[in-house]
């Protein structure tokens, strides 16, 4: 049985960045451990993959297009500066 594609903040147009931050447009909490919801941008920096559950089953979720391959994802790690 294939598991089903998650969802990640790559694909989602609601994905804002804010100075080091990145917080849901529509104001569902990313992490719910963090005052404001959101992940530090450092994460996508280093192309984790970012798939919250709250993205999952998310009413709000308004996909851009197809998943970014791995290999697209982070730019520390093409740099050596992990």
């Amino acid at each position: 049985m294939k598991e089903k594609n998650k969802r990640t903040l790559y694909e989602c147009s609601h994905a804002q960045v804010y100075g080091e931050r990145i917080r849901c447009r529509k104001g569902h909490m990313l992490l719910t451990r963090t005052e404001d919801g959101g992940i530090a941008t450092s994460r996508l920096a280093r192309g984790e993959p970012l798939a919250y559950g709250v993205c999952q089953d998310c009413p709000d979720f308004d996909c851009m297009g197809p998943p970014v391959p791995a290999e697209e994802k982070g730019w520390l790690k093409k740099k050596g500066a992990i």
